[in-house]
C-alpha cells in the first residue's frame, strides 16, 4: 500500500467517525412541547358557606386548540361540616404527558360574617422591633366568633421565616362593645405553653375595619406584640 492510497484511508476513517459522532450527540438534543393552561372560574381563593355541599365553581383546560377540560382530575379535601381552609387540585398532561397543575383554596366558613377577610397585619414587639406588614386571614365560624390566623401577627410564622407551625392561630368572640374575647388559641412549634393570649383588650374599630390587640405567648412574658390588622379585602381572590 502506497503512502496517498494510506492517506485516503485515513481520510475516510475520520469522516466515519465524524458523522457516527455527530448523529449520536445530536439525537433527542431538543424538545419542544406544549403544556396545558388551566383556567378557574371564580377566583383562587373563595369562602363557601359552612354546612352547604361544595360545589365546584368551575374550570376549563386546553392544549393550544385542544380543549381538555373532561379529561382534567380534580382532588379535593374539603369538609363543609367544619370552619377551615380547604384546598382542591386540578391536573391534566398534554398530548406529550407532561402534566400541569393549578390549586383553589377553599375558606369554609360563615360567609356573611362581617369581619371576613384577609388583614394587612403590623407589629412591635417590646416597643421598638418592627415588621410586617403580613397576609393574615380572618373567617366566621358562626355565633359571632372568628378564627384568627395568628395571633402574633405572623412575627414568626412569616417574619421570621418559620413556617405555618409557628403561627399562634385563635377562636376569639366578638361582643356588642366591639372587644373580643379569647376563646382558644394553638401553641406555636417552640412549646406545648406558648399559645398565644390578650394582655390588653383586643378591639375591633368599624369604620377603619381595624382590629388591635397586644399578645404574647403564655410561657414567655418578655416578648409583647402590639399588632394592628388592617382589612384589605374580601376572602375571594
Amino acid at each position: 500500500m502506497n503512502k496517498k492510497t494510506l492517506n485516503i484511508l485515513m481520510l475516510l476513517a475520520v469522516c466515519v467517525i465524524t458523522v457516527t459522532s455527530c448523529k449520536k450527540d445530536s439525537k433527542g438534543v431538543s424538545f419542544m412541547t406544549t403544556y396545558a393552561d388551566i383556567i378557574l372560574k371564580r377566583t383562587s381563593t373563595i369562602d363557601w358557606q359552612l354546612g352547604t355541599p361544595f360545589v365546584d365553581p368551575g374550570f376549563t383546560a386546553n392544549e393550544g386548540e385542544t380543549d381538555l377540560t373532561q379529561s382534567v382530575t380534580v382532588k379535593s379535601n374539603v369538609d363543609v361540616s367544619k370552619p377551615g381552609v380547604y384546598s382542591v387540585s386540578y391536573t391534566v398532561s398534554n398530548s406529550d404527558g407532561y402534566p400541569s397543575t393549578v390549586t383553589r383554596t377553599v375558606v369554609v366558613c360563615e360567609t356573611s360574617a362581617p369581619l371576613n377577610g384577609f388583614y394587612q397585619s403590623s407589629i412591635i414587639r417590646n416597643g421598638s422591633a418592627k415588621r410586617g406588614p403580613f397576609s393574615q386571614l380572618v373567617y366566621g365560624i358562626g355565633n359571632n366568633r372568628y378564627h384568627v390566623q395568628d395571633l402574633l401577627g405572623g412575627w414568626y410564622d412569616i417574619g421570621s421565616g418559620y413556617g405555618p407551625l409557628y403561627a399562634g392561630a385563635a377562636i376569639v368572640e366578638l361582643k356588642n362593645n366591639n372587644t373580643f374575647e379569647l376563646i382558644s388559641s394553638e401553641a406555636l412549634g417552640f412549646s406545648d405553653g406558648s399559645a398565644p393570649i390578650f394582655t390588653t383588650p383586643a378591639t375591633y374599630t368599624p369604620q377603619t375595619k381595624t382590629i388591635a390587640f397586644t399578645s404574647m405567648m403564655a410561657d414567655t412574658p418578655a416578648y409583647l406584640f402590639a399588632v394592628t390588622m388592617v382589612n384589605s379585602g374580601s376572602i375571594n381572590r
